[in-house]
């Protein structure tokens, strides 16, 4: 494991857009802000894909907390988020969030300590109950705040 100055690789990363399914496949969260990271030798985000690029080996503590919410519909949905690494679902990484309906929001935690290698892809996944009510994560722009990134990703070697 690579070590500057005694610390690990970490990255904090975000999403700036609304994020709604409109099928009932897992879609790929796309990043598109990196607020810090460690260099761009450590960890790199493709602000386009939203990939995040492992450049070191080592463990690392990835903490995602997506800000959930729906346009529509008075049924309680649910909305689930995880972990993808080189196109694999990660086991046992899943986490569900209901949203009740259209004035309700929410933030989910997802969080895994997982192993990963010089060049591993990194992902962050979600899949909607239906595709119809607008249910996904929101970025929301309060007057005189800074904004509510839709998703808040913090990736930190161990």
């Amino acid at each position: 494991m690579v070590k500057q100055g005694g610390r690990g690789a970490y990255g904090q990363f975000s999403s700036s857009t609304t994020q709604r399914p409109t099928s009932l496949d897992p879609v790929k969260i796309v990043l598109d802000t990196c607020q810090d990271s460690s260099g761009e030798n450590d960890l790199g985000v493709d602000l386009i894909t939203g990939d995040i690029k492992i450049r070191h080996p080592g463990t690392y503590l990835i903490i995602a907390g997506p800000q959930i919410g729906k346009l529509a519909g008075d049924k309680p949905r649910w909305i689930d988020f995880w972990l993808r690494v080189n196109d694999l679902d990660v086991p046992s990484s899943n986490v569900r969030g209901i949203v009740r309906d259209h004035f309700m929001k929410d933030v989910i935690v997802v969080q895994v300590v997982r192993r990963l290698a010089q060049g591993d892809k990194l992902n962050i996944m979600m899949s909607v109950e239906v595709a119809d009510e607008g249910l996904g994560i929101e970025t929301i722009r309060p007057a005189g705040e800074p904004v509510i990134p839709s998703i808040i990703l913090t990736v930190i070697q161990l």
